[in-house]
Protein backbone atom coordinates (compact mmCIF):
# COMPACT_ATOMS: atom_id res chain seq x y z
CA UNK A 1 0.00 0.00 0.00
CA UNK A 2 2.84 2.43 0.91
CA UNK A 3 4.33 1.74 -2.33
CA UNK A 4 1.31 1.98 -4.20
CA UNK A 5 1.08 5.38 -2.64
CA UNK A 6 4.66 6.66 -3.30
CA UNK A 7 3.92 5.65 -7.05
CA UNK A 8 0.86 8.13 -7.09
CA UNK A 9 2.70 10.96 -5.67
CA UNK A 10 5.68 10.01 -8.27
CA UNK A 11 3.27 11.63 -10.89
CA UNK A 12 1.78 8.11 -11.48
CA UNK A 13 4.71 6.38 -13.01
CA UNK A 14 5.48 2.68 -12.65
CA UNK A 15 6.65 1.49 -9.50
CA UNK A 16 9.22 -0.54 -11.00
CA UNK A 17 10.50 2.51 -13.24
CA UNK A 18 14.50 3.66 -12.25
CA UNK A 19 14.50 6.74 -11.69
CA UNK A 20 17.46 9.32 -13.11
CA UNK A 21 16.31 11.87 -10.83
CA UNK A 22 15.20 12.21 -7.55
CA UNK A 23 14.73 14.42 -4.15
CA UNK A 24 15.69 13.90 -0.62
CA UNK A 25 16.38 16.14 2.31
CA UNK A 26 20.23 15.47 2.09
CA UNK A 27 19.43 17.50 -1.71
CA UNK A 28 18.98 16.60 -5.54
CA UNK A 29 20.39 13.44 -6.85
CA UNK A 30 20.55 12.88 -10.60
CA UNK A 31 21.89 10.40 -13.61
CA UNK A 32 25.27 11.57 -14.65
CA UNK A 33 26.10 11.08 -18.48
CA UNK A 34 29.42 9.23 -18.40
CA UNK A 35 31.52 12.63 -20.10
CA UNK A 36 29.84 14.69 -17.14
CA UNK A 37 31.28 12.36 -14.14
CA UNK A 38 34.70 11.17 -15.09
CA UNK A 39 35.59 15.00 -16.20
CA UNK A 40 39.10 16.05 -14.90
CA UNK A 41 37.52 19.28 -13.18
CA UNK A 42 35.44 17.77 -10.96
CA UNK A 43 35.10 18.94 -7.06
CA UNK A 44 34.67 16.95 -4.18
CA UNK A 45 31.58 17.61 -2.36
CA UNK A 46 33.55 17.07 1.41
CA UNK A 47 37.26 18.33 1.95
CA UNK A 48 37.32 17.58 5.91
CA UNK A 49 37.52 13.88 5.96
CA UNK A 50 35.89 11.04 4.43
CA UNK A 51 32.25 10.02 3.95
CA UNK A 52 30.65 6.55 5.08
CA UNK A 53 30.17 4.37 2.38
CA UNK A 54 26.27 2.32 2.20
CA UNK A 55 26.46 -0.82 0.58
CA UNK A 56 22.34 -1.57 -0.43
CA UNK A 57 21.77 -4.66 -2.50
CA UNK A 58 18.17 -4.65 -4.53
CA UNK A 59 16.55 -6.45 -7.46
CA UNK A 60 14.47 -4.31 -9.81
CA UNK A 61 12.94 -7.79 -11.71
CA UNK A 62 13.62 -6.49 -15.46
CA UNK A 63 13.01 -9.03 -18.27
CA UNK A 64 16.33 -9.55 -18.90
CA UNK A 65 17.32 -11.54 -15.48
CA UNK A 66 19.72 -9.43 -14.87
CA UNK A 67 18.02 -7.42 -11.86
CA UNK A 68 19.91 -7.82 -9.13
CA UNK A 69 22.02 -4.44 -8.51
CA UNK A 70 24.70 -3.33 -5.78
CA UNK A 71 24.07 0.25 -5.04
CA UNK A 72 27.48 2.36 -3.21
CA UNK A 73 25.77 5.62 -1.63
CA UNK A 74 29.15 7.56 -0.99
CA UNK A 75 28.23 11.02 1.02
CA UNK A 76 25.50 12.38 -1.85
CA UNK A 77 26.26 10.52 -4.74
CA UNK A 78 24.92 7.04 -5.29
CA UNK A 79 26.60 4.65 -7.74
CA UNK A 80 24.74 1.31 -8.82
CA UNK A 81 26.07 -1.74 -10.48
CA UNK A 82 24.69 -5.45 -12.42
CA UNK A 83 25.33 -7.52 -9.75
CA UNK A 84 25.81 -11.16 -10.49
CA UNK A 85 26.13 -13.63 -7.64
CA UNK A 86 28.77 -15.80 -7.57
CA UNK A 87 28.26 -19.23 -8.63
CA UNK A 88 29.84 -22.33 -7.81
CA UNK A 89 30.20 -25.50 -9.55
CA UNK A 90 31.23 -25.96 -13.37
CA UNK A 91 32.56 -22.62 -14.12
CA UNK A 92 34.51 -22.44 -11.07
CA UNK A 93 36.13 -26.19 -11.82
CA UNK A 94 36.68 -24.84 -15.27
CA UNK A 95 38.62 -21.48 -14.39
CA UNK A 96 40.28 -23.71 -11.99
CA UNK A 97 41.66 -26.04 -14.41
CA UNK A 98 42.81 -23.69 -17.26
CA UNK A 99 44.41 -21.39 -13.91
CA UNK A 100 48.73 -22.08 -13.80
CA UNK A 101 48.63 -22.40 -10.02
CA UNK A 102 45.56 -24.19 -9.95
CA UNK A 103 43.63 -20.96 -8.08
CA UNK A 104 40.74 -18.75 -9.67
CA UNK A 105 42.48 -15.07 -10.32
Amino acid sequence: MLLSKMAAEGGGKEMNEIKTQFTTREGLYKLLTHSEYSRPNRVPFNSQGSNPVKVSFVNVNDQSGNGDRICFNVGRELYFYIYKSVKKGLLSSQNQANSPSGTVV
